[in-house]
């Protein structure tokens, strides 16, 4: 039983190494990706929706459900998508806008973003975990 439980560790260690080797392709974040959850765990009251544009800058449209209003925002993003894997909204800025994220996916339909710092969990969807479709 202890050599299977060890075989099966080794597998997950080996696969989660080469998964963390793989680079991201940056010429997949053009484009216009909106927030999107499994609504049977977690209900977002609106929608948030970014349009990147290759060349460090960024719209953000979001709709308020409950309040029945929509703001629309703009400003900068920094990628390091080489070496970290990371992408910084308002890199310059010093509020609470200021937030890098890894990227821990990135295809020509989804994406997945986890908050430096913190770890995966599913009560953290929307604020450290964020996952994106890509509109058509």
């Amino acid at each position: 039983m202890m050599k299977i439980l060890r075989n099966v560790l080794c597998v997950a260690l080996l696969v989660t190494g080469l998964s963390g080797c793989e680079k991201i392709d940056v010429n997949k974040l053009e484009g216009t990706w909106s927030e999107q959850y499994d609504p049977e765990v977690f209900a977002m009251d609106g929608s948030v929706t970014y349009t990147f544009d290759g060349n460090g800058h960024y719209q953000l449209h979001v709709d308020d459900a409950l309040s029945g209003e929509s703001h629309d925002y703009s400003g900068t993003y920094a990628i390091d998508l080489i070496n970290k894997g990371t992408i910084t909204i308002n890199p310059a800025m010093s509020d609470f806008s200021n937030v890098t994220y890894k990227v821990v996916k990135l295809t020509s339909k989804e994406m997945e973003w986890q908050k430096e710092g913190t770890t995966y969990s599913a009560g953290t969807w929307g604020s450290d975990y964020r996952h994106f479709v890509r509109r058509k």
